[in-house]
């Protein structure tokens, strides 16, 4: 039994052994990734600073913190921790992105604070949004994330939920005054349909299903609302942690990976952190929202460096090559060892599984936990029961999941020999729950990939559970602490005074393996009086605490920030522990929803890391390009060998390629036996000519509107939506993305022709003008009713005689100027089987190259083949203004206004 218990472990270790890399190589930590195609959502300032790139005004900057926090996010019920809303920005968009308006509102509001600015709450009769104010609180603006929207009053500046409520009036709404009419006439370019009261909020979660219309957007202001005067719902201070050690490697899927591997039932919600208690893609038919990350780490526990890959150890000993000894056992017996290893999973952890191969001698023990606060508390996961060779294999759920990092324990006694315990191989997989919308992707063109790191330093962070009694949990020590039943209280404390007239507090310590060099602290302190205080505090010997923060007002914000760190020569040479107090005190009140006390608290402690010079690594992108012969799948792996590093990464098709995974790891620490080959997979370096030419458009006044126009053939008795009275497609009402075909509310919208010749239409504009260009508006809500193949435009003055003026192609939808804004649904996996997926409408844009003289515009429409064509609108512009800019961050939604 001895020897093919021994053949099995030396199989078992080899296999494990695959893409091991010695414990004294170099590290990397705090590594930001991203592209050119988004920001960097490390930390809030580098989340701002990026996102804002390009723009000049505070109008400008402000729009560009609305559109990359309407695209980090999908319209749901929002995502909860321990009974806890998520508030932090960082911590949202790159693990969650679900949320309703009251969230995405404090995550805007908190990005405004970082930028200087002032910002509010609003609380609509039934909605919420945020204000922002540039300039001290002269003027506020409205940013409506949550439906996709915001609006210019008549000086081209972003209205506030005043301005909107009140009357105005111009030539758009012809001449009349009324409650709204910012709203109703003066929407964003791409947040509206078409302008007036039936016009749909374009980029919402369900433009036509839930009714998203202007008027309806707009009675929301007109109807009342509320300014919040005690709170600010904002909170910020987290960061995405991604450290690499040796035989560490991150890899994020943008598809779920139960999908992927078609796991069963019962096992998905290893996947994901519920929502409402199922899985976020199943709220509101959203599919869109969750990927999945895979963590693995493989230290190489025969190497005699493999202390630097513990997080921390007592008592142990290690015995590389040894094999009559585990690799890692008690240094003596009848003394307890210990070791420790830290997973920094980066995004929300889901599940993990252990894999190790340990030994046991009779009377010895052998067991595992972990904690999820750092090592303040800890949890028993597993405990041998039978001596000899043990092949553990555990799969954690609730015991991990829900933060971002978490600590693995191995306990070892030995009792009677030291060798006869102890641990040969260890091997931990993590699953975590990433928000596919912020992972750093590639687009059709050339990329521009990013790297660079922070302090290289380790990181160990801790987020205590508060109310339910639950703070008992990780407090050190407490006194005369109230706590209530359920957390985000919002203008009320969750922890706070329980006895008046009395100071009262509550302190939580960190202790840390290696020396400390910093400590970040946030702290929610709620003080609605002056005749109290909440006072923040920290220490580093547990003695002398030194105050940061006392709020001893009843000032707005009731539910005040605090957030600190501590650095430098504030922390004493050699100091391994860390603490927080927070001290009420209370006159009156004590016990009650007005007392004295904190909403929330989180702790960071940046300390020293076991490894500290730096190893190069490698950075894979795997996607799949469309190209006309067919998909072709790629990747790409690039070695890094200093920091910062930005490379480019080409990609070809006729649209954005379909990314499939991204991977980091150490050179040499790719899982697997695969060793990473360096460039493109093929070999094949396309170059840069897909690169779309990055520009937005400006359009002037419709000429084509209320018009008449005839047509070649009849449209689609059929299709039940047929051109009611040929008037349809010049009546200015333009679809928005919709699989609706039928209902009352897209029968004005959109007709539908079956497949079939080209249809040729020709729209008279009853006197001839000078014509610089056109947009054809299509609906595609079905696989039988799709976007033409392509249009052909003419012009003419005499309805004889016809000059072509430019062609409209299908695939000039995945082209879109800079400022197109997407539905919610756009990338939604159930619409991949049609032509154009999830953009079930489109306003094709064609700019000529120079303006004409017109009084007939001729749309030839050929169909897809086998396919019929879903028109909505077609317009005629006098003037249209084509402006280059940056593909992303520099582009701001302006007026679309021309003289």
């Amino acid at each position: 039994m001895g020897g093919r218990w021994f053949t099995l472990v030396l199989m078992a270790s080899l296999a494990l052994a695959c893409g091991q890399v010695r414990g004294d190589e170099g590290a990397v930590y705090n590594l930001h990734l991203y592209t050119d195609n988004g920001p960097d959502y490390t930390d809030l300032d580098s989340f701002v600073s990026t996102a804002m790139q390009g723009t000049a005004t505070p109008q400008e900057k402000c729009i560009a913190i609305w559109r990359w926090a309407r695209q980090s996010r999908r319209q749901t019920s929002c995502a909860q921790e321990d009974g806890r809303l998520i508030w932090d920005p960082i911590l949202h968009y790159n693990s969650y992105g679900t949320m309703n308006c009251g969230v995405i509102s404090g995550l805007n509001i908190a990005c405004f604070l970082r930028l200087g600015y002032q910002g509010r709450y609003i609380q609509l009769g039934d909605h919420t949004v945020s204000e922002v104010s540039w300039d001290e609180g002269q003027s506020w603006h409205l940013f409506d994330t949550s439906m996709s929207f915001y609006c210019f009053n008549h000086d081209g500046v972003v209205a506030s939920c005043e301005e909107i409520r009140q009357a105005h009036g111009c030539e758009l709404s012809g001449g009349k005054s009324e409650p709204g009419h910012y709203y109703l006439y003066h929407g964003a370019p791409a947040c509206t349909s078409h302008l007036g009261p039936g016009g749909w909020r374009y980029a919402s979660d369900q433009p036509v299903a839930y009714k998203r219309t202007l008027i309806n957007g707009a009675s929301s202001y007109t109807d009342g609302f509320s300014v919040s005067e005690y709170t600010q719902y904002a909170r910020s201070g987290r960061r995405y942690v991604l450290n690499l050690l040796p035989g560490q490697s991150y890899t994020r899927y943008w598809t779920p990976l139960d999908r992927l591997k078609k796991t069963p039932a019962e096992q998905r919600p290893d996947y994901y952190r519920p929502l409402k208690d199922d899985d976020p893609d199943n709220q509101h038919g959203l599919n869109n929202i969750r990927g999945n990350g895979e963590w693995i780490f493989l230290p190489d526990l025969e190497s005699p460096d493999c202390r630097n890959l513990f997080y921390d150890s007592s008592a142990v000993e290690i015995a590389p090559g040894d094999l009559s000894a585990p690799n890692v056992h008690p240094q003596a017996v009848g003394e307890p060892a210990s070791v420790t290893f830290q997973v920094s999973a980066a995004n929300v952890i889901t599940s993990m599984q252990i894999q190790a191969t340990g030994r046991l001698g009779k009377d010895d023990t052998l067991a595992i936990s972990v904690s999820r606060t750092g090592g303040i508390d800890w949890l028993p996961v597993w405990k041998a029961e039978a001596t000899g060779s043990e092949d553990i294999r555990l799969n954690l759920r609730d015991e991990v999941a829900g933060v971002t990092e978490c600590l693995v324990r191995l306990e070892m006694l030995a009792k009677s020999r030291k060798t006869n315990v102890g641990l040969d191989r260890l091997k931990l997989t993590t699953l975590t729950q990433v928000n596919r919308r912020t992972l750093p992707k590639l687009t059709l063109g050339t990329n521009r990939v990013r790297l660079r790191a922070d302090e290289q330093e380790q990181t160990t962070t801790v987020w205590p559970v508060l109310h339910g009694g639950r703070y008992r949990e990780t407090v050190l020590a407490e006194h005369g602490v109230h706590c209530t039943d359920k957390a985000d209280g919002i203008y009320k404390a969750t922890l706070g005074s329980a006895v008046n007239g009395k100071p009262c507090w509550a302190t939580w310590r960190l202790e840390l393996p290696t020396d400390v060099t910093a400590l970040s602290y946030g702290v929610v302190a709620t003080n609605r009086s002056s005749s109290g205080y909440v006072s923040v505090q920290h220490s580093f010997d547990g003695e002398q605490f030194a105050e940061s923060f006392r709020k001893s007002d009843g000032a707005f914000p009731f539910d005040k920030q605090v957030l600190r760190t501590v650095e430098g020569t504030a922390i004493p040479s050699g100091t391994r522990q860390a603490e927080v107090r927070c001290e009420f005190f209370s006159r009156g009140g004590a016990g009650t929803y007005g007392m004295e006390g904190i909403q929330d608290l989180w702790m960071r402690v940046r300390h020293a890391p076991r490894i500290a010079s730096f190893a190069p690594l490698e950075v894979t992108y795997n996607w799949t390009e469309h190209r006309t012969s067919g998909d072709v799948t790629r990747s790409h792996t690039q070695v890094v060998r200093s920091l910062p590093c930005d490379y480019t990464i080409n990609t070809s098709g006729y649209r954005d390629p379909t990314m499939n995974w991204i991977r980091v790891n150490l050179a040499g620490s790719a899982p697997g036996a695969l060793a990473s080959r360096s460039g493109y997979s093929d070999g094949v370096d396309v170059g840069p000519g897909c690169e779309v030419e990055p520009v937005r458009y400006v359009w002037g006044t419709n000429l084509a509107k209320g018009r008449s126009y005839t047509t070649s053939r009849p449209s689609s008795e059929r299709s039940k939506n047929g051109d009611s009275g040929g008037a349809e497609l010049t009546n200015g009402v333009v679809i928005a993305p919709t699989d609706y075909a039928t209902s009352d509310a897209v029968q004005n919208a959109t007709a539908f022709w079956e497949d079939g010749d080209p249809l040729v239409i020709v729209v008279d504009l009853a006197a001839e003008k000078n014509v610089a260009g056109v947009r054809v508006c299509t609906h595609q809500p079905s696989a039988e009713y799709c976007h033409p193949a392509q249009v052909a435009v003419a012009l003419s003055s005499d309805g004889k005689t016809w000059t072509e003026a430019g062609t409209i192609r299908h695939n000039d939808l995945w082209k879109p100027p800079t400022d197109y804004e997407a539905w919610e649904h756009d990338d939604d996996p159930s619409y991949q089987n049609l032509p154009a997926q999830g953009r079930l409408a489109y306003r094709y844009p064609l700019a000529f190259e120079d303006c004409r003289p017109a009084r007939y515009v001729r749309f030839t429409c050929t169909p897809l083949e086998g396919r019929g064509m879903g028109l909505s609108e077609l317009q005629v512009f006098g003037r249209v203004q084509v402006i280059p800019n940056s593909w992303n961050k520099s582009t701001v939604h302006s007026p679309e206004k021309l003289p």
